[in-house]
């Protein structure tokens, strides 16, 4: 429960510069949690990565379980186009 409010509170936090994010309760796996977070930009996220909101949320997953796993990459995105957004344009 701590956690949950933990993170809660750190979602209001995500600046702007995130395209996305989500933080997710594993439906398989009692007590497990996934925050995915999208960033366009590596330095808003570097940014991020040092700010308190996201300290507090690795404070909590190392205070109230453990970190399994902190990855970063690129990630490509597509769209399709359908023949009335083509019109459209």
């Amino acid at each position: 429960m701590e956690f949950e409010q933990t993170y809660r509170l750190m979602s209001t936090q995500i600046p702007g510069a995130c395209a996305r994010y989500n933080i997710s309760k594993d439906a398989l796996n009692e007590g497990v949690y996934h925050f995915i977070s999208y960033w366009m930009y590596l330095k808003s996220m570097q940014s991020f990565s040092e700010s308190a909101p996201f300290v507090m949320l690795n404070g909590a997953f190392k205070a109230l379980g453990e970190l399994y796993e902190n990855v970063s990459g690129e990630i490509t995105e597509t769209r399709n186009q359908t023949n009335d957004d083509i019109r459209k344009n």
